[in-house]
């Protein structure tokens, strides 16, 4: 006699009595919905991705005219020994270049960033004390290491250098900066006008004064000062000393010295006043032409698109303006951020609305059925749109992880409606009317729909609270799914049960079709016929199971093995490629390089970039943003995908092979990095203290992994020292002679670099004066015996009287980690490669060819960090997910067997999924691992089916062979639908038809080979395993009962 089965206790009135009861009720609700869902949809912000917060404070600090070594000692060390105590902080990173400082302290996510914000200022505050007294003000600001402008702008003009840097900065920046939710515009290229006082070294020589004092004399003449204010009667009065200059006969006529005591000197009789540009840092240039660019970056949390659109509209008006200034000012768009954003946004959104043509699609052809198809079709609209509502309250956006949680949830969410409808129309094919088949139909499956949903709920909810940026960029995937799953669960059990009753209707016959013409009737006969076909089929597979149930466990597990040694072969990445059509080209040349070589070899090789037909337009920029000359970087824009054969892959490709010539250059290609922190795929950090051991450990590792086939533009960042002449103060000389270290180096600056000394106004405009020794004498080598400086009496003191000299190199750039040194070694992944692989092949050179000398480590950076990471998230992710299934199961059923019954899809499911992205030589990234966890939800679906009714049928008094024929013969038609819903649901991300859905094929090409592996098996090793778990669960049940009895 068989055990009666475990059933969950359900109220003797559901949803289902009470949708059907009381439809107007419903009807309101489900209206309510739709249209609030539609309101919130229309408010919620659009981006690329979720936005994620990156708690990093940034710390530049200027010292014109310090070398590296300088920097790190005076300056950076001691901000980074005050920075390194704080709470929260995750590292410190530093940059230690020619004239600056830069400190880059980064917090765990959980860190408060405006309390972080502050906690640096206080300390860079309280460390002022120990910095140089002529350093610069330090400037403190939150940054966002994926933040990237959302408008590049070229600006061409005929007009001179500084008037087109004055209407780029005075004109349009301001108008731009006024557009809606635009946070700044930044100018980058050109030369601003500045007043230069070009000083003679033999006259200053004769009048007895040093270039320090001509300077100091000048800002103690050219300033305005307020000398303060008195009450008068009823009256207030302010009293101002007005000194700043007007003219530059004002700046030549400046007394900076009396020669004897007697005679004034001028700054006309040292010096030449020049009306002049500054020094030129950069140069940008678009197709070859020069310009300026301008970029343009939103506020945090802006909407990427309203604020392009704004901007769009206002360059439309500022090109209206400027042509009719003089030199034919244009205005045009180099890149667009919101053209990916909107391509991906566009792409989801029709893969959804596909999805959704292809699920009801699916539901018409199985049940030939227009009310049918209508009532479960009914489902998704408002699943989809009530989503939205919670998505508002939370504040999310509408965005990649977003839509595709929705995309993904198509088919999920008309599979609960889909088992109800179905069961509904059964019952009303047996000839119940429409109310008690409705009644009826929806009680029978309650549980099993409560029991799918609930496990979909169960393996997403936990994803939205992981830790980390994963978890960040997990969260609102995970927790939308879980949204939409819960309303999908609610329609299933009140408008699918109120719209049978009132809308179905009497089942017709396959045969008779009054709104379709013979064509259609005759293909839904016909898949009428093949349903019953198969149905025929899987009895006769079915009973052959049973019969042999441990050949056909067996042949799985063999199967299982099979494809789980196909899950090494499949190469693991973090983010796979994308055919954005743009990508940047940077090259270098030795540290020392001048601007006029660079801007020549750069102009080469873009010429060679442009020749290309693809190409469809290059920004140039010659010259680091951080003033180093010898590096320049070209932004490349790809013609559109139909007017090229090659896609934005195969075209790296092409173009590295035509720069192999120009090796000695260091050509780079790197796409634009959204969620990567700015780094290359693979960057990898060799950390130590000893700067020679470093160099040449890096060294090894550098040539060992360009020889690697899977990395391509192999580099690192260290590069050769730049010539340096070193002057070496000699002390007790100093000491005598009254000359001390600052004032002597202040001196060679103002004399090399040059010194701001006042300001020069005209026409409402400020201007800076510098003040520094003449072009022709500013070689130190070469005037070395020539050059005096002055001591504490302002007496002018011959150089070579108190310093020696000496040449030699001194480091380009330091970059530290945590208080020491590193070098990065950074490169992209070839095509067909993995992040993963190579991670663990350097693991492998690292534990067998090269050992890292003491106090020597190496780590991860950017994409390869954030893949470690995801990797560890995604492995806890799975163990809870398969934990919150056997809980759900187990707490529905009651029992803590019959879950391992409906898990057994979990496993083939999983295999399905890495077997298809080996034959379809994908990866498993990002994407695919949404699918793969996806699967854990949706492969229990038809377990759960199946197994539930076969409960039901036991209960009821029938063997487990009958109940388990039954089951399968009857079940099998919600399973196939649902699974087809679902892969009809997936499929037009699996196509990926266009250039931005082709990164995320390898998620639906995961969650369809899941699926089709899943269901196939799991209507096979189901029923197998049944019979012998559930032979165990009545054997363990009687001993319980008789260890109770017994005690």
């Amino acid at each position: 006699m068989n055990e009666q089965m475990p059933s969950a206790k359900i109220p003797p009135e559901g949803l289902a009595d009470l949708s059907i009861r009381r439809p107007i009720f419903i009807t309101c609700i489900v209206a309510l919905m739709l249209v609030v869902g539609v309101f919130a949809m229309k408010r919620l912000g659009v981006d690329l991705f979720p936005e994620v917060n990156f708690p990093v404070i940034y710390v530049a600090t200027p010292y014109p005219g310090a070398g590296p070594a300088e920097i790190e000692t005076l300056v950076t060390k001691p901000i980074e020994d005050e920075v390194s105590t704080l709470s929260g902080l995750k590292r410190v990173r530093s940059i230690s270049q020619e004239g600056s400082s830069v400190v880059i302290a980064e917090f765990t996510l959980e860190t408060d960033i405006k309390f972080a914000e502050q906690q640096v200022r206080d300390r860079v505050s309280g460390v002022k004390r120990k910095l140089p007294l002529d350093i610069k003000e330090s400037t403190i600001r939150r940054i966002d290491p994926a933040d990237q402008p959302i408008l590049i702008l070229a600006l061409k003009a005929n007009l001179p250098t500084y008037k087109l840097f004055d209407m780029a900065n005075e004109v349009i920046r301001p108008q731009l900066e006024q557009v809606s939710k635009v946070g700044l515009v930044e100018v980058v290229g050109g030369r601003k006008r500045e007043v230069e006082l070009l000083l003679d070294r033999e006259k200053l020589k004769h009048f007895e004064v040093s270039a320090t004092q001509v300077a100091l004399r000048l800002s103690g003449a050219g300033e305005n000062i307020p000398a303060g204010k008195v009450d008068l009667e009823k009256k207030e009065l302010v009293f101002r000393t007005l000194g700043q200059f007007k003219t530059i006969k004002d700046i030549e006529s400046t007394v900076v010295n009396f020669y004897g005591s007697e005679v004034p000197v001028t700054v006309r009789d040292v010096g030449t006043v020049v009306d002049s540009l500054t020094d030129e840092i950069s140069r940008t240039y678009i197709n070859g032409e020069k310009s300026l660019f301008l970029f343009a970056y939103r506020q945090s949390g802006a909407n990427t698109l309203e604020v392009v659109d704004g901007l769009k509209t206002r360059i439309k008006r500022i090109n209206s303006e400027i042509k009719h200034l003089p030199g034919s000012a244009e205005l045009s768009v180099v890149r667009d951020g919101g053209r990916w954003i909107r391509n991906n946004v566009e792409d989801v959104q029709d893969s959804i609305l596909m999805g959704v043509i292809l699920a009801v699609a699916v539901v018409f052809l199985f049940l030939a059925n227009t009310r049918s198809t209508i009532i479960t079709g009914l489902a998704l609209p408002n699943s989809l749109i009530g989503a939205f509502i919670v998505m508002a309250a939370f504040g999310f956006t509408i965005n990649i992880m977003t839509l595709l949680a929705l995309s993904l949830s198509v088919g999920l969410l008309i599979d609960d409606a889909i088992v109800v409808r179905e069961n509904i129309f059964r019952h009303i094919v047996m000839g119940k009317s429409p109310e008690i088949a409705a009644r009826t139909g929806t009680k029978e499956v309650r549980l099993a729909v409560i029991a799918t949903s609930f496990c979909v709920i169960a393996v997403f909810g936990p994803v939205g609270f992981l830790k980390g940026m994963v978890g960040q960029f997990f969260k609102q995937f995970g927790l939308t799914i879980c949204f939409a799953m819960t309303i999908s669960l609610f329609d299933a059990l009140t408008i699918a049960p109120m719209l049978s009753a009132y809308f179905a209707g009497v089942a017709s016959k396959r045969n008779t079709f009054n709104l379709w013409d013979r064509s259609i009737g005759k293909i839904l006969s016909g898949f009428g016929h093949f349903q019953e076909w198969l149905k025929n089929v899987y009895g006769t597979v079915l009973q052959y199971t049973l019969q042999k149930p441990l050949r056909i466990l067996g042949a799985s597990f063999l199967i299982f093995l099979g494809s789980s040694a196909m899950v090494v072969k499949v190469p693991r990445t973090f983010l796979p490629t994308s055919d954005s059509g743009e990508f940047s080209l940077s090259v270098d040349l030795p540290p020392g390089t001048n601007l006029e070589a660079m801007n020549e070899f750069a102009f080469k090789t873009d010429k060679i970039v442009r020749a290309n037909p693809e190409v469809e337009l290059t920004a140039l920029t010659v010259g680091g943003r951080d003033g180093s000359p010898n590096v320049a970087e070209s932004y490349i824009r790809l013609v559109p995908q139909e007017k090229r054969k090659l896609n934005t892959s195969e075209f790296k490709e092409k173009l590295r092979r035509q720069f192999k010539e120009f090796a000695f250059a260091n050509p780079k290609v790197k796409d634009y990095d959204a969620i990567g922190g700015g780094h290359r795929p693979f960057s990898l950090n060799i950390i130590g203290f000893d700067q020679k051991e470093l160099e040449k450990t890096t060294s090894e590792i550098l040539a060992k992994l360009k020889t690697h086939p899977g990395l391509k533009d192999v580099d690192s960042n260290y590069r050769a020292g730049k010539p340096e002449f070193q002057i070496i103060p000699d002390k007790p000389r100093m000491e005598a002679l009254g000359v001390s270290t600052a004032l002597l180096g202040l001196e060679l600056r103002t004399q090399v670099e040059g010194t701001t000394a006042a300001k020069f106004r005209e026409e409402g405009k400020e201007y800076d004066i510098r003040v520094r020794i003449n072009n022709n004498s500013r070689d130190l080598k070469k005037d070395f015996n020539k050059i005096y400086v002055p001591n504490i009496n302002n007496n002018i003191i011959r150089l070579t009287d108190v310093a020696s000299s000496v040449e030699t190199e001194g480091p380009a750039k330091i970059n530290r980690l945590d208080r020491a040194r590193y070098i990065q070694i950074s490169g992209d992944i070839a095509p067909g490669a993995g992040l993963g692989n190579i991670m663990n092949d350097v693991k492998k050179i690292f534990d067998t060819e090269i050992k890292l000398p003491a106090g020597m480590q190496y780590a991860y950076m950017g994409q390869a960090e954030n893949f470690i990471e995801l990797a560890e998230n995604m492995t806890v992710a799975f163990g809870f997910g398969v934990l919150f299934i056997f809980i759900v199961l187990a707490s529905l059923y009651e029992s803590f067997v019959t879950p391992f019954t409906i898990m057994l899809a979990l496993p083939l499911a999983v295999c399905g999924s890495f077997f298809a992205l080996f034959i379809t030589s994908q990866s498993l990234n990002i994407f695919s691992m949404i699918g793969t966890f996806m699967l854990l939800g949706v492969a229990t679906k038809n377990s759960i089916l199946l197994v539930d009714y076969a409960n039901h049928l036991v209960k009821e008094g029938k063997d487990r062979s009958t109940a388990l024929m039954i089951a399968g013969q009857t079940r099998l038609r919600p399973i196939l639908m649902t699974t087809m819903a679902l892969i009809a649901g997936t499929l037009p991300v699996a196509l990926g038809l266009n250039e931005a859905s082709r990164q995320r094929v390898s998620m639906g090409i995961a969650i369809i080979g899941g699926l089709i592996s899943s269901t196939l098996l799991t209507l096979i090793v189901v029923p197998a395993a049944y019979s012998y778990i559930d032979r165990f669960r009545v054997w363990s049940k009687i001993k319980l009962k008789k260890l109770v009895e017994v005690k």
